[in-house]
């Protein structure tokens, strides 16, 4: 088991105990207690860091309740360092309550055009019959492209609420950010792309991954996918 653990840790470094214990279960159908990875873990000297934060008086607001899937994506763009060929632009929407991303657009632009890409691919994921009355809300900040009149008409004409967050509110759209975290801590900032092609497939295979296969926390350590699958089963 402690080989297992190192391999593990070797693919996944950024992956706490609790994390690695459903790794072991997905990889190896090893079923064991958290605090037996955990002792081995410690043991090898493998745990990662506990990040400590200072206490916020002021109470946070902009996260909001969602109460199913397909009723409220968040958008927003962050920008991918490409080596040679620079700064690639990557548009990503989450659906905020199984918190699988469900439409993206990475480009060597950062246009309205590539924005309306990664929210079209969501419509087309998710609503193959049209979205006109289904109650989808789509939350962005105010960059240029999420407040340009193309964008804005575009969602009109599907019949989608825009909404926008407050200025010096991040936590409004809270979803996207920790995702566009998440993307940069296990695979951007463990690698140096050295091209823009480079950088777009090793993208596309952690969304793959990541919607698949990664265990999420908030989903009861399974992934988007899984969490969906399970939901579904329930209601037949």
């Amino acid at each position: 088991m402690k080989k297992e653990i190192c391999d593990l840790c070797g693919q996944f470094p950024t992956n706490g105990y609790r994390r690695i214990r459903v790794w072991l279960k997905k990889k190896y159908n090893r079923t064991v207690n958290h605090k037996r990875v955990y002792r081995l873990m410690k043991e090898m000297k493998l745990l990662v860091p506990t990040k400590h934060h200072l206490a916020k008086r002021k109470k946070e607001t902009g996260k909001i309740p969602v109460e199913r899937s397909n009723q409220h994506f968040q958008v927003d763009m962050t920008k991918i360092w490409c080596g040679k060929d620079g700064w690639g632009y990557l548009f990503a929407v989450i659906d905020a309550f199984d918190k699988e991303i469900v439409g993206y657009k990475f480009s060597r632009f950062c246009r309205t055009e590539d924005l309306l890409d990664a929210v079209n691919m969501s419509i087309d994921a998710r609503f193959p019959y049209g979205v006109k009355g289904q109650g989808l809300t789509i939350r962005s900040d105010n960059g240029c492209q999420m407040t340009s009149k193309r964008y804005m008409k575009a969602l009109k004409a599907a019949g989608i609420t825009q909404e926008r967050t407050g200025y010096n509110n991040p936590d409004a759209d809270a979803y996207i950010e920790r995702w566009f975290r998440t993307l940069k801590e296990e695979e951007v900032w463990l690698n140096e792309y050295s091209t823009f092609t480079e950088a777009k497939q090793e993208i596309e295979r952690y969304v793959s991954f990541y919607n698949n296969d990664r265990p999420h926390s908030a989903l009861n350590y399974r992934s988007p996918r899984e969490f969906r699958q399970m939901l579904t089963q329930k209601v037949a």
